[in-house]
């Protein structure tokens, strides 16, 4: 039988791992995706990995969009273009979006919202030459009022002699 004494010192540990417990669902609630998704019409060789903070509706929010480094070619990438679909009625923070490869932030020459063609535009002060994995952050976004699946494509432009954006591929995204 246990001592009394013993339960005692006990107890404190029990209510902290009670407590952690309840706040777990609260802290693991950003998303971290593309999961397993099916009938999204997109090759899961194009989709694209991301992290959203929040990935509620109508809430502020950041988006960390990934391309892989084995996405971009040779040339490397000058220009890096998101289109979203016209049912998205999110709002973007131009002033507050950055470009990572590694931990190593990558100078913006400028950012050009196009609300009307639903792009964000991104040219870089310097072409980006790497095998590394390229970070997109998105910070101060406001998420839309209705749930969804949005469907986020990346194009990348090497450079202004090669004025064709090449593919790279697709964020399917989920908002609750």
């Amino acid at each position: 039988m246990l001592k009394m004494h013993t339960v005692q010192r006990f107890l404190p540990i029990l209510a902290l791992a009670s407590c952690l417990v309840a706040v777990m669902p609260v802290v693991v609630r950003s998303q971290s995706l593309p999961g397993f998704t099916l009938f999204s019409g997109v090759d899961p060789s194009n989709q694209l990995s991301y992290r959203l903070d929040s990935g509620n509706r109508n809430a502020t929010d950041r988006y960390q969009l990934k391309i892989p480094g084995s996405k971009i070619n040779r040339l490397g990438a000058a220009q890096i273009q998101i289109s979203y679909p016209d049912y998205y009625k999110g709002k973007f923070d131009d002033k507050a979006i950055e470009v990572l490869v590694g931990d190593k932030k990558i100078p913006i020459q400028s950012v050009v919202w196009n609300r009307e063609n639903q792009t964000i535009q991104i040219d870089l002060a310097q072409r980006i030459k790497t095998k590394g994995d390229i970070e997109v952050v998105l910070s101060n976004v406001q998420n839309p009022d209705s749930a969804g699946m949005y469907y986020f494509t990346c194009q990348v432009k090497s450079s202004s002699e090669f004025p064709v954006a090449r593919y790279v591929g697709t964020w399917v995204m989920s908002i609750d």
